[in-house]
């Protein structure tokens, strides 16, 4: 006998939320990432913060931000500060070569 419910699975893909960055004017390396579902802290809103863009994929995030980080960040207190780092680029090559 069939009770007309099918049964529901658990979500397996999780979905990658857009997050807002805002930067400190003062240290600009300093960076407030809040979701777009989220309201704006209290502290960023003012001048002394800027917006900075978004970002809405792993691929798009700035070095420094830890998507995990970010989310634990979001669930306690609705935001999550992080130091951007310097972008990291390839080594140059060097302009001799060792002959051998």
């Amino acid at each position: 006998m069939s009770s007309g419910f099918t049964r529901a699975w658990p979500r397996t893909v999780r979905r990658w939320p857009t997050y807002n960055l805002f930067r400190r004017r003062a240290e600009p390396d300093l960076v407030c990432a809040v979701p777009n579902d989220f309201p704006v802290p209290a502290f960023v809103t003012g001048e002394a913060w800027t917006y900075a863009g978004s970002i809405s994929s792993p691929s798009e995030a700035p070095p420094g931000f830890s998507a995990e980080v970010a989310e634990r960040g979001a669930e306690t207190c609705g935001f999550h500060l992080f130091h951007q780092l310097p972008a990291v680029t390839a080594a140059p090559e060097p302009a001799w070569r060792a002959v051998g």
